[in-house]
């Protein structure tokens, strides 16, 4: 009788170890490990999400936090430390309907280029044409949105959020600021989910710090100079040398700015 517990102990672990390995063997449409990309999950608007926070260097990494409209980080969050109020949520200034792109616009702000946060709407839009799934990537838990379109996918890290000194409901909620305020007081509109639902209409004080995942809005306008027909599977350089994506395949992910193909200029806008 001993012996046939010891064995169904061993098998239950077994079994939990392949779970676990399953769960951390997470396919992603990133096309190499220079992050971050601008992943097209085919939706109608054209925009593509980032596929990692910033603040982060990986998808599964949490990144920074930030108060909404500050482009800095830090170890407090509250009302006494939020820089665009006077002390509590109902003396916030006016940063405007939505900071997208604006000098309030953490992403626009840390990555440049035509990275901002989210809308409202662009949040909408991710969650009605995604499925998600709880998982695992590299021992992180978070939601893995994967489109209905084309089936390409992000993961967003469950990195919970910052009040005063304490970071709540790490690996167990996501909350992802958008950039559109919230008509009640002191608050802004934010993406939220836990391992079973997701949200695009959840709001949260602006005091707060919350991760920020980018997205780059519509399509970039992609200007050849010179005929690029017998390109094909060529690498891409940045300005600097080094190797970024491939062509054509992995021009859509690139940042506004001047590569080399084969050679020949490409000029993303």
């Amino acid at each position: 009788m001993k012996m046939k517990k010891i064995l169904l102990l061993l098998l239950i672990s077994f079994m939990t170890l392949l779970t676990a390995n399953a769960q951390n063997d997470i396919t992603l449409s990133c096309p190499d490990d220079i992050h971050p990309h601008a992943i097209d999950l085919g939706l109608p608007s054209g925009t593509k999400w980032a596929c990692c926070n910033v603040g982060a260097d990986k998808p599964e990494e949490y990144g920074a936090y930030y108060a909404w409209g500050e482009t800095e980080d830090k170890n407090y969050y509250n009302w006494n430390t939020y820089i665009y109020c006077d002390g509590d949520f109902e003396t916030c200034h006016d940063l405007g309907s939505d900071i997208a792109g604006t000098q309030y616009d953490v992403a626009r702000v840390k990555w440049g280029g035509s990275w901002m946060m989210p809308s409202y709407e662009q949040n909408k839009e991710l969650i009605d044409n995604c499925t998600y799934e709880w998982t695992i990537v590299n021992g992180v838990r978070g939601q893995k949105f994967i489109s209905r379109i084309n089936g390409d996918s992000i993961f967003l890290p469950a990195a919970g959020f910052q009040w005063y000194d304490t970071l709540d409901g790490e690996g167990r909620i996501g909350r992802y600021w958008s950039s559109t305020l919230y008509p009640a007081a002191g608050s802004a509109y934010c993406l939220s989910f836990v391992s079973y639902d997701a949200s695009w209409n959840y709001s949260d004080s602006r005091g707060g710090g919350l991760t920020v995942r980018p997205i780059i809005s519509g399509t970039n306008n992609i200007i050849l100079s010179e005929s690029l027909s017998n390109a094909s599977n060529q690498a891409i350089y940045n300005i600097y040398g080094i190797k970024v994506a491939t062509y054509p395949k992995g021009i859509d992910n690139l940042l506004p700015g001047i590569y080399i193909v084969n050679g020949k200029k490409v000029v993303v806008k």
